[in-house]
């Protein structure tokens, strides 16, 4: 064999063994997706130790004069690479970018080899279409950038960098743009981080449309990004686009959590004053608990979604317009209630905010990714958030409440199918109320003819973890199939206000940790404080289901002891975890 056929094979020799790597790296990260997506084992199986073995016994087959077989089997193995690499991305077309993304962040490491072995998986698809570029681009920022305490990121060295996406470009074949072409689009890009770098408040930021355009720009160029001086500059407006997002995010949220609070104390006022709330106040306090509700989801996942934020504030502002007359006619009666619910002389619609012909329109089916929208456009279901955010679904109750006679000697109220709230459910509890809507909502997006062992796990109250009973529960008490005052209605009242309770401890247990670690104090003491309240109450409650064991047990009716027992445990393994933090992190906690 001539030298120059033995160097030939080496170098197919080396790229197969590279694309060997890649796709098996790629196989197991496709198992973790599947695994993180609770679906399951991979729907592809393929023997890669054998495969290994293959690989490893020819290489030293060669430089064998005499072994003419080691040309076939390198064309062979070639060609089994290739057909993996097809099954493998019929499967990966499944998943959108912001899924990936996400998946990534519950990763703790990432290293660096195998990122660049999943971008070489990439470069391999021929054509890479508009996810597949989305999703690269992600996994280069992730491989360009380094963790920050705050939250933010840097970039890792640009000189290592450069020497990594040279690799990568030779890898892929990837022509040199000419220099005549290179400066504009270097231009471009840099333009694009300058304006990054300008803008000042969260509101500029979405309605700028620089996310989309800066993403469109990357689309058009293709795999010509990857060009390494144009990837470098990318990769730093990536970074950059990154944390300027999370800057004024963070400066947005607490605006939000604000407004959202002022809202919570309308709404216990009206609790007190019925007779204040009209139907169109209640049914925009309604809306705004939905979208509070998706708000809150998207916060725990670190998914927050650009048109939940603004259906969020826009439905803030309705409530507080709405309140305005009621402010105005009883501020002479009640001066107290003025500074706490006065509409600030800032405040601005959110229709004001957005150019007119965006807030209709509908958002693109996937997110952006890391680098491009930072996953603040719409997802597809998977997200595990609501699947239809048309205003029709989420301004009308669903139809699944039925009208039920009452009994001849009984008297109740006369709630129709599409008026049940709340307070037609249960008594007034200023403490739970917002944990019972987000109950309520969760459930009424549920398919109602599924077993409720069935709705316990539907993904839109995965969040919740509901015990199933505790889902029936709130089926019995819309249904009448208990009445006010039986023994039964005290139980199931009690299962629905006690998972409420549990819900609400578990949530400001994740939010005490998470804020104990930012090192943020102010909000960290109001939290603590109002947990306290939480582990009070936790206390009482706790009682309450000892009562309920005693009296199944005097009674021996032990039909429903093991759920009781269940809900027992599981509020006091929240209420114990939620006391431990509480006092690590500084709070007074109830003995």
């Amino acid at each position: 064999m001539v030298a120059t056929e033995l160097s030939q094979m080496s170098e197919r020799y080396t790229g197969l063994s590279d694309r060997f790597r890649s796709l098996w790296t790629f196989y197991q990260f496709l198992g973790g997706v599947f695994k993180h997506q609770e679906r399951g084992e991979l729907p592809y199986s393929y023997d890669f130790q054998a495969l290994y073995r293959e690989v490893q016994e020819l290489m030293p087959r060669l430089g064998r004069d005499n072994d003419a077989s080691a040309e076939m089997d390198l064309d062979r193995l070639s060609r089994e690479l290739s057909t993996i690499h097809s099954r493998l991305a019929r499967i990966e077309r499944e998943f959108t970018p912001s899924l990936l993304r996400r998946f990534f962040d519950h990763l703790k490491r990432q290293d660096q080899k195998i990122l660049i072995a999943l971008v070489k998986f990439y470069l391999q698809l021929s054509p890479l279409e508009e996810d597949g570029l989305d999703k690269l681009d992600m996994l280069l920022t992730r491989l360009a950038e380094e963790p920050l305490e705050n939250g933010r990121v840097s970039q890792r060295d640009p000189s290592e960098l450069r020497e990594s996406f040279e690799r990568l470009a030779s890898f892929a074949g990837l022509p040199r743009i000419p220099a005549e072409e290179e400066r504009p689009l270097l231009d471009a890009v840099v333009e694009i981080r300058t304006e990054f770098r300008s803008i000042s408040t969260f509101d500029a930021l979405l309605t700028s449309g620089i996310y989309d355009r800066f993403r469109e720009l990357k689309h058009r160029l293709g795999m010509s990004f990857l060009h390494p001086p144009l990837l470098a500059e990318i990769i730093s407006t990536n970074i950059d686009a990154k944390n300027r997002f999370r800057e004024l995010y963070q400066e947005e949220e607490v605006r939000i959590l604000e407004d959202t609070n002022r809202i919570f104390e309308i709404e216990r006022y009206l609790e007190r004053n019925p007779e204040l709330a009209h139907s169109e106040l209640r049914r925009q306090i309604e809306t705004f608990r939905r979208f509070r509700i998706r708000f809150d989801s998207g916060r725990r996942d670190d998914n927050v979604k650009r048109e939940d934020i603004h259906e969020l504030r826009r439905s803030m502002g309705q409530v507080l317009e709405q309140f305005e007359p009621i402010r105005e006619a009883i501020q002479g009666d009640d001066e107290s209630i003025s500074d706490l619910f006065e509409v600030s002389d800032d405040y601005e619609p959110v229709e004001q905010l957005l150019p007119a012909d965006e807030l209709d329109d509908d958002y693109p089916d996937d997110e952006p990714t890391d680098g491009a929208l930072l996953e603040i456009g719409e997802e597809e279901a998977d997200s595990g958030g609501i699947e239809d955010s048309s205003p029709e679904i989420l301004q009308h109750p669903p139809a699944f409440l039925p009208k039920q006679d009452p009994p001849e000697d009984e008297e109740v109220h006369d709630v129709s199918a599409d008026t049940a709230s709340l307070s037609d459910l249960l008594p007034p509890d200023p403490m739970l109320n917002e944990y019972l809507h987000k109950i309520m909502f969760a459930l009424e997006l549920v398919v109602w003819d599924h077993q409720p062992e069935q709705a316990a796990n539907a993904k839109e109250l995965h969040y919740l973890r509901l015990e199933p009973w505790e889902v029936d529960t709130y089926r019995r008490l819309v249904k009448r199939e208990v009445f006010e005052g039986t023994f039964d209605w005290e139980l199931e009242a009690f299962f629905l206000t006690s998972a409420a309770l549990r819900a609400k401890m578990e949530e400001e247990d994740e939010e005490i940790s998470r804020l104990y670690k930012k090192g943020t104090s102010e909000r960290l003491f109001e939290l603590l404080e109002k947990s306290a309240q939480s582990l009070e109450r936790a206390r009482e409650v706790d009682r309450r289901f000892r009562w309920f064991i005693e009296d199944m047990l005097y009674r021996g009716d032990t039909e429903r002891l093991e759920q009781i027992y269940r809900s027992h445990f599981r509020l006091l393994n929240a209420f114990s975890q939620l006391w431990l933090d509480h006092q690590a992190s500084g709070g007074i906690t109830p003995l």
